[in-house]
């Protein structure tokens, strides 16, 4: 069998199950690798962190001839136009689940071809609804897993911290009230933004602060005390930027920083220090979590920018984990980890499906002075509703808000 007697009809179906064949002509398919290059002074070479490849792109040149090939083309476009995942049966790379991307472009060649329509249209490659539920039931499904986090942080964090000694209790304390106190100081301007909050966060760093003689000998209790701390300002109202900053600098700290917790061979401060480390920057990453869950987004350009600086943070938090495992020589669990994974995961899905719904970034470039006023009601259509925002979105400055420049760029949402 040849080439090409094996390429197969090449067929659209909608998220509503509408399908149509069409006449198609070369074919391509675009991947892109999600990689970084890291360049080290004292290393000679270059590091490549590999996390995959995103969804294939699969631009079409559609073409609809015959009679009827208006009715075909407004169909199709119907179809396209649809919200949600369809699939597509390409002529040569199989059936894949595909959303319709970018710009779709139609022409209609009344003069020169009257019996033709022909459609330039990009399919990328989606993973499945990973939440196909209402977004408050997501809610509580993320909620659930954060609690099932907690409870299985707190009682691993209680059998792998060993306290058989004097020497190993005292040790351990004063571990323990370092990060606890950096983590105090990295959290309590967020916290602060919101009172019953900041209540909340300041009682429960009172009590371990108070408890600590007696809770070194109950580490269960005090692990759920510590990943309860953590997380409670990630539900303040104010700035995400400013949460995802806290809760970030703080992982850094502990998986990156210059005082980094890398352990060099197995004794048991060495091993104490590590699994301290761990609860706190894995509910690190819980909180940045609770603070996306607790923020209204508008965009889907900082929804997905969001998602995707805890799924980085998560990766730098899982090798971070495998290393000191390794040099302990140590077996992990897994069980707080697989609960914060899902939690992760969780998110990331929410997220995907919430920017379905959310207002894409486009930009334009004035072509002569304007103020706000009049740019901000041709772009939006109106006014009062959408001025602040576009103000804050462009990071106006004063002169900005007197006079926009011919040449100068503006970001808006539709």
């Amino acid at each position: 069998m040849s080439w090409n007697e094996r390429l197969s009809d090449a067929i659209y179906t909608s998220p509503s199950r509408r399908s149509i064949i069409f006449t198609y002509e070369n074919v391509s398919k675009e991947i892109n690798k999600k990689t970084t290059a890291f360049d080290y002074p004292d290393a000679n070479g270059t590091y490549i962190q590999d996390l995959g490849h995103t969804g294939r792109k699969y631009p079409l040149r559609v073409i609809f001839w015959g009679d009827d090939c208006d009715l075909q083309a407004n169909l199709f476009e119907e179809m396209l136009s649809e919200k949600g995942a369809g699939s597509l049966r390409h002529p040569l790379y199989g059936v894949v689940n595909v959303v319709p991307f970018g710009k779709i472009t139609r022409r209609d060649d009344l003069k020169t071809a009257a019996n033709q329509v022909i459609f330039q249209v990009t399919f990328w490659e989606t993973i499945q609804n990973v939440l196909p539920i209402s977004q408050d039931d997501i809610n509580s499904l993320i909620e659930a897993s954060l609690d099932d986090y907690n409870f299985s942080a707190s009682n691993e964090f209680g059998k792998d911290i060993d306290l058989s000694s004097s020497v190993e209790k005292s040790t351990f304390k004063v571990t323990y009230e370092g990060i606890l106190d950096t983590t105090k100081n990295g959290l309590e301007d967020i916290a602060n933004a919101q009172a019953d909050v900041k209540k909340q966060f300041d009682s429960i760093y009172d009590s371990i602060k108070k408890g600590i003689d007696i809770l070194v000998d109950d580490p269960v209790t005090l692990g759920f005390q510590t990943v309860q701390l953590i997380q409670s300002p990630g539900r303040a109202t104010g700035s995400i930027i400013a949460r995802l900053n806290a809760y970030g600098n703080l992982i850094d700290q502990i998986i990156t920083g210059d005082n980094a917790i890398k352990t060099k061979g197995f004794d048991s401060q060495n091993s104490n220090d590590f699994h301290t480390a761990d609860i706190f920057a894995s509910t690190y990453i819980a909180g940045a979590i609770v603070a996306v869950l607790n923020h209204e987004y508008e965009t889907k350009t900082n929804a997905i920018r969001d998602a995707e600086r805890i799924l980085y943070k998560f990766d730098e938090l899982t090798a971070w984990r495998d290393a000191n495992f390794k040099s302990l020589d140590q077996i992990d669990t897994g069980e707080a980890y697989q609960k914060l994974q899902q939690s992760v995961a969780l998110m990331a899905g929410f997220i995907t499906e919430l920017s379905f719904s959310l207002a894409q970034e486009k930009s334009v470039i004035l072509d002569r002075d304007r103020t706000i006023i009049d740019l901000c009601g041709e772009l939006y259509g109106v006014v009062d509703d959408q001025l602040d925002f576009m103000i804050n979105s462009n990071n106006m400055s004063g002169d900005d808000i007197i006079e926009l420049r011919r040449g100068q760029e503006i970001v808006y949402f539709l």
